[in-house]
C-alpha cells in the first residue's frame, strides 16, 4: 500500500507482533494495515490477461505455454474457495526456505468470508485469520504454550482510525470491503474504490506521495491499448511455432484422469529481446499506452524519461548493458498442473544458472492448491483456532 503511515507506525513486523509478549499494545494495528494491505496486493494479481475471455475476440484459443499459464493463474479469482500451500526453495541459504499454508472462502461481503495463513520454520509456527469481520492470530514458539490473540471489527476499525487518520482508514476500510462482493472477487471495484479514496483524501504531508500513487491510474484509452496488445502479442505473435521453439526450447504436455502437466523452459535472453522488437514495431499503434509507460518512468523520478525509455529498449535488443562479459541468464523451468477450463491445481518455478564468481544457485517457488470451491467459510480448523483465540485472548484492548 503506497500510502505511508505515521512513523511510529512503518516498522512494526506483522510476524513479530505474535511473539509471546503478553498483552500486546494497539501497536498491532500497523501489522493488520500491513496485513489488508498484503490482502489487497495479492487480490490485484489477479490481474492477468484472460485469454479464455480473449478466445471470443480472437476467434481461437491460444495454446502457447505463457498464455496457457496466465489462464491458469487468472483462474484463482475465480475461485470461491480453495485451501493452498505455498513453499519457497534457494541454495543459497535456509533463510529463503518457507513454508505456508492457508485457506480462504468467501460470503457475501468480504466481512462474511474468512481466510487464514500459515507460516512455518523449524522454530515457529505462526497464523493470522480472518473470520466474518474480526482478526485472530495464534503463534508457538519452540514448546511454548499457544499464544493467541483476537481483535474485534469494531475494536480494530476504531483503533486504525486513531492510529493512521480518518483518511487512510477509510482508504484501507472502504477497499477491504470492495474485494469480495456476491460472493466472488471483485477486483474492477476494489480498484476503483481505492483510486476514488485517494481524490477524497488531502493531507499536505504526503500529497506529493497521493498525486504519485494518482498517477499510475491508467485511462480507458490506455488500457484499451494495453489489452489490444496484450492479445496481439501474447495470443498471436506467440502462437507461432517458429517463435515458439526460439523462446520455449523445452517444452512438453501430458494428460491424466483429467488434468494436463505442462512443462516448459524459457530462454530469457531470446524472450526479452523477441518482445521488444515487436513493441519498436508496433508501438505508434499505441500512442497512450507508450506515453502512460513513459510518464511512469518520469514519475519515478528518472530525468530524460523519453531517452530513458528508449535506451532500456535499445540496451535490451541490442543486449549491450555495459559490461565487459555478456550476463549469463538464469534457466527459468515452470511446471504447471491444471484442470479443466485450465482451473489451475498447481505451479512451480524454478531457477537455476551461475553467479558472477561461477558458482552454481538453484532456487524454487511453489503453490498447490486443493479443495477448489470445496472450502466452507466456517472450516473447522479455523473456527477451533479463532475460538481459541477468544478465549484466550492476549491482546490488550483497553
Amino acid at each position: 500500500m503506497p500510502i505511508p503511515a505515521p512513523a511510529a507506525y512503518q516498522a512494526t513486523d506483522a510476524t513479530a507482533v505474535l511473539a509471546p509478549q503478553r498483552k500486546s499494545s494497539k501497536k498491532l494495528i500497523a501489522a493488520f494495515c500491513a496485513l489488508l494491505a498484503t490482502i489487497l496486493v495479492a487480490a490485484l494479481a489477479f490481474i492477468i490477461p484472460n485469454f479464455t475471455a480473449v478466445k471470443a475476440m480472437l476467434g481461437f484459443r491460444p495454446t502457447n505455454p505463457l498464455v496457457v499459464t496466465f489462464d491458469a493463474i487468472n483462474s484463482l479469482s475465480t475461485l470461491r474457495s480453495t485451501k493452498y500451500e505455498l513453499r519457497t526453495h534457494s541454495s543459497t541459504g535456509d533463510s529463503l526456505d518457507a513454508r505456508m499454508s492457508g485457506m480462504y472462502s468467501l460470503g457475501k461481503t468480504t466481512n462474511e468470508s474468512s481466510a487464514s495463513f500459515t507460516s512455518k520454520t523449524d522454530e515457529y509456527a505462526t497464523t493470522f485469520a480472518w473470520y466474518k469481520g474480526a482478526f485472530a492470530g495464534k503463534s508457538v514458539w519452540h514448546d511454548d504454550d499457544p499464544y493467541y490473540i483476537y481483535y474485534p471489527a469494531d475494536q480494530y476499525e476504531d483503533d486504525l482510525r486513531n492510529g493512521v487518520g480518518s483518511d487512510v482508514a477509510d482508504l484501507i476500510l472502504n477497499v477491504k470491503d470492495a474485494l469480495v462482493k456476491n460472493g466472488a472477487w471483485d477486483i474492477t471495484g476494489a480498484e476503483q474504490t481505492f483510486y476514488d479514496q485517494l481524490d477524497k483524501m488531502n493531507d499536505d504531508g504526503y500529497s506529493n506521495d497521493i498525486d504519485r500513487v494518482k498517477g499510475t491510474k491508467t485511462s480507458a484509452e490506455v488500457k484499451a491499448e494495453a489489452s489490444k496488445f496484450i492479445q496481439q502479442y501474447f495470443g498471436v505473435e506467440l502462437e507461432d511455432k517458429n517463435v515458439r521453439s526460439q523462446l520455449f526450447p523445452k517444452t512438453s504436455s501430458a494428460k491424466s484422469a483429467g488434468n494436463t502437466q505442462l512443462s516448459y523452459q524459457i530462454d530469457i535472453k531470446a524472450l526479452s529481446q523477441h518482445f521488444v522488437n515487436y513493441w519498436i514495431s508496433h508501438e505508434a499503434q499505441y500512442p497512450h499506452l507508450k506515453s502512460w509507460v513513459i510518464q511512469q518512468i518520469e514519475d519515478a523520478g528518472v530525468d530524460d524519461a523519453e531517452d530513458e525509455y528508449r535506451q532500456a529498449l535499445d540496451n535490451v535488443r541490442n543486449w549491450d548493458f555495459g559490461t565487459d562479459e555478456e550476463p549469463e541468464m538464469p534457466t527459468i523451468t515452470v511446471d504447471l498442473n491444471y484442470g479443466r477450463k485450465r482451473l489451475m491445481n498447481s505451479i512451480a518455478i524454478s531457477v537455476s544458472g551461475k553467479d558472477e564468481y561461477g558458482d552454481s544457485y538453484n532456487g524454487s517457488l511453489s503453490l498447490t492448491l486443493s479443495q477448489q470451491n470445496a472450502v466452507s467459510v466456517d472450516d473447522p480448523d479455523l473456527t477451533d483456532m479463532v475460538s481459541k483465540a477468544k478465549d484466550n485472548n492476549e491482546l490488550d484492548l483497553s
